[in-house]
């Protein structure tokens, strides 16, 4: 009879072994999912918190060239020094994808900070835009040894999984018949920024710059 008693005793006991072991268990992965989700929700938001500042970044850029070209008594578009790998011979500001930054250096007529890349041939797509085998239209920014962002990409700098660039075009409206218009001496500026995380995310901050003569 003791001996039965002591039995039970001792499966009662294993039983109650594996529950607690079951329900730790249950906790334990709880709390890793829980924190993993806090950790992915972090990244998340530090990934946007940055591509959203990289494309204001390239509108106040694009604006600072704008802006320039009055003191330098320039059209409000023209390119002049401040474009750099110009195959196509382009003066003006028109319509296309272009690569922006500022290099820091002193601003001077013969060397702008802000420089400014057309990016002849450059498609809108995922195959392009993380194509580094050809440096002019490379998209991915490098972070320098002074945490700044930059197209250069030396062998000592840290690539990223930002890539930035913008697009430029006519700025289309409709009149009062709706029939679309383009607008004179009027560009839209689109500051697009991809993030490749898990996922392929878009940002993108739009602008129109005009002629302040008009």
């Amino acid at each position: 009879m003791e001996s039965r008693f002591k039995n039970k005793r001792r499966w009662f006991t294993i039983v109650e072994l594996l529950v607690a072991i079951l329900i730790f268990t249950i906790w334990w992965l709880s709390a890793y999912l829980l924190v993993y989700a806090a950790i992915g929700s972090s990244l998340k938001a530090k990934n946007e918190i940055i591509a959203w500042n990289l494309a204001r970044e390239k509108i106040e850029l694009i604006k600072n060239m704008r802006d320039t070209n009055w003191v330098r008594v320039l059209d409000w578009n023209k390119l002049d020094n401040s474009i750099i790998g110009n195959n196509a011979g382009t003066t003006d500001l028109t319509s296309g994808y272009f690569k922006i930054e500022n290099d820091f250096q002193l601003d001077t007529n013969l060397r702008p900070s802000i420089k400014l890349q057309k990016l002849n041939g450059f498609i809108e797509d995922r195959a392009h835009i993380t194509d580094l085998s050809n440096s002019q239209n490379r998209t991915m920014l490098c972070l320098d040894s002074k945490w700044r962002y930059s197209y250069v990409c030396s062998p000592w700098d840290k690539p990223t999984k930002f890539y930035a660039f913008l697009k430029v075009s006519p700025l289309n409206v409709k009149n009062s018949s709706d029939a679309i218009v383009v607008v004179d001496k009027a560009l839209k500026i689109d500051a697009i920024v991809y993030n490749y995380e898990k996922s392929f995310n878009k940002f993108i901050i739009s602008t129109i710059i005009t002629d302040w003569k008009r």
